[in-house]
């Protein structure tokens, strides 16, 4: 499972881990966000690669995943057992498509409205979490939060790029000579 890392390690060196967590919990989902406004709902649909995902598709992903990790923090504050860490990868695939499966007849601006709501719900959550516990390396919770932040940064990387090369394609597309131009 992957842990909390900083995109640049000089980004935040003054900080505790638990400050750069809380801080790139927010900015990653800023950039998120970001990376995906503009975009009509046609584009959001458009598979990144054929039988690949769409921008919604990684929205819905992220929508369903947020929800799980409400229920784990949810727990960590009960001092519960996290049952999301215990999660088979065998499993992640299928859940995977069966998450993007339910909210496929969405639109995708209903969609990131869900997600800022999912999201909002586990900030809440992760402010009742002492700095402390955050900058205790086998804490759940900071587990928990450092999956959320890297699974929204490779998500986020993966449009960013996707929106680069569709760009690029367009821009190709528009200085090629139409069929009406070409000579005969």
């Amino acid at each position: 499972m992957p842990r909390f890392t900083q995109p640049r390690p000089d980004s935040t060196p003054s900080h505790t881990v638990a400050q750069q967590i809380r801080y790139w919990f927010v900015e990653e989902r800023r950039l998120l966000v970001a990376a995906v406004s503009g975009l009509t709902e046609d584009a959001a649909r458009e598979p990144f690669q054929p039988d690949g995902w769409s921008l919604h598709d990684i929205l819905a992903h992220r929508m369903f995943w947020e929800g799980r990790e409400a229920e784990a923090l949810a727990q960590c504050l009960l001092g519960k057992r996290v049952e999301l860490l215990d999660f088979p990868l065998k499993r992640v695939d299928g859940t995977n498509a069966a998450a993007v499966d339910t909210l496929r007849e969405h639109r995708t601006d209903q969609v990131l409205r869900e997600l800022k709501k999912t999201r909002s719900a586990v900030a809440e959550l992760a402010q009742k979490i002492p700095d402390e516990a955050l900058n205790e390396d086998d804490n759940a919770a900071r587990t928990v939060l450092g999956v959320a932040i890297e699974h929204d940064r490779e998500h986020r990387l993966q449009i960013e790029r996707w929106r680069q090369e569709r760009a690029a394609r367009a821009l190709r597309e528009s200085s090629e000579p139409s069929s009406s131009e070409k000579p005969s």
